[in-house]
């Protein structure tokens, strides 16, 4: 059973504002054989340390906000991933020179498992931020993305001022950040990404949940994949931004 959210198309234009496409998307309430089974093996790296930042870190707070994990700091072209195994980041590879540094600091939101396995991403907007440090924030959009593994959406994060998002997602935001991840896997054989529109503040909460949802509930999965129930119109806890 899936959830129907709306999903937005954003064009690329350069000369002209972003035009704003509205569809509608899926939430799929069934994680993966191979992400349940990439769950179990987190969970069991994971289990030599006594507090693990993923296990351990709740994903949202009593005021609203959301968890972030920093992995990439913005501007970095390292490509640093947190091993479940030895509890901090590692390097993975270099981004090339011609695709450039990250365009905003990226990280997962803890306890998540996305449909490929891994945590959910986050992109916290805003300067750099060090590495290996958690950020809170309100959520302000969501990245549709597909790769190779299949849907990898984004959900982005501002870190906030009374309730108030202190970076809003704007237009040249998201034509900064959807040409970057059009472009970083170029040089990877047989990989590819692609962006291909974004989602609202509702869409990224219910992402974030639904994700959690699968870190508490697949990890004693009877079967190959692990179907939760789906989530209900108005049962997720609204982000704490005000409105301008």
């Amino acid at each position: 059973m899936k959830t129907r959210v709306r999903r937005h198309l954003v064009g690329l234009g350069l000369a002209l504002p972003l035009a704003v496409i509205a569809q509608t998307t899926e939430i799929s309430n069934e994680l993966p054989a191979l992400a349940t089974t990439q769950l179990a093996k987190s969970l069991d790296e994971a289990r030599e340390h006594r507090k693990n930042v993923w296990r351990d870190t709740p994903p949202f707070n009593d005021d609203g906000t959301v968890n972030g994990y920093v992995e990439i700091s913005r501007g970095d072209r390292r490509k640093w991933e947190f091993r479940m195994a030895t509890n901090q980041r590692a390097i993975d590879r270099m981004i090339p020179e011609e695709v450039g540094g990250y365009p905003v600091n990226y990280g997962f939101v803890p306890q998540t498992v996305s449909y490929d396995g891994d945590p959910f991403d986050v992109l916290v907007l805003g300067p750099p931020i060090a590495g290996g440090r958690i950020v809170r924030g309100v959520i302000v959009g969501l990245m549709l993305m597909e790769d190779e593994k299949g849907s990898d959406a984004k959900v982005v994060i501002s870190r906030a001022t009374d309730g108030r998002p202190d970076y809003p997602l704007t237009d040249r935001n998201r034509h900064e950040i959807a040409d970057y991840f059009d472009r970083y896997k170029l040089f990877d054989a047989g990989k590819f990404s692609k962006v291909p529109g974004w989602g609202t503040i509702d869409e990224g909460l219910a992402l974030a949940k639904m994700t959690h949802t699968f870190f508490e509930q697949c990890q004693h999965a009877p079967g190959p994949t692990c179907r939760v129930a789906p989530l209900v119109a108005g049962s997720q806890p609204r982000p704490a931004v005000k409105p301008e």
